[in-house]
């Protein structure tokens, strides 16, 4: 009894994986909040910065680019496709689903971002 529960339980788990998978020609959702970047070197920069651990550098990096219109951030979930995944690199590009002004335009983005 106990070995079959477990095949359950492990059979469920691997289920809800492959439906979170990341995948090109997939389509899925971006968090509210995220930050878009067009520029992959300005994304791998923010990357660094998240990954030190220095907020307040993080922070400052951040209302610069938002402040230039080198990167972007949504207040709501948004719709992709996803054209490209990168994992070593957790980046995505993706192109923009959700109807409006930036439907079509492409965007590199943080793997993170993505809801699973």
């Amino acid at each position: 009894m106990r070995v079959f529960l477990t095949l359950i339980v492990l059979l469920a788990l691997s289920v809800g994986s492959v439906a979170g998978e990341i995948r090109k020609g997939a389509t899925m959702r971006v968090k509210a909040n995220s930050i878009w970047f067009q520029d992959t070197d300005r994304l791998t920069h923010w990357q660094a910065l998240k990954k030190s651990g220095d907020s307040t550098a993080l922070s400052s990096y951040q209302e610069e680019v938002l402040g230039n219109w080198d990167a972007w951030q949504f207040i709501n979930p948004l719709t992709v496709k996803i054209l490209s995944y990168k994992p070593r690199e957790n980046r995505v590009d993706v192109e923009m689903k959700t109807s409006g002004r930036l439907l079509g335009t492409t965007w590199s983005l943080d793997a993170d971002a993505l809801m699973q």
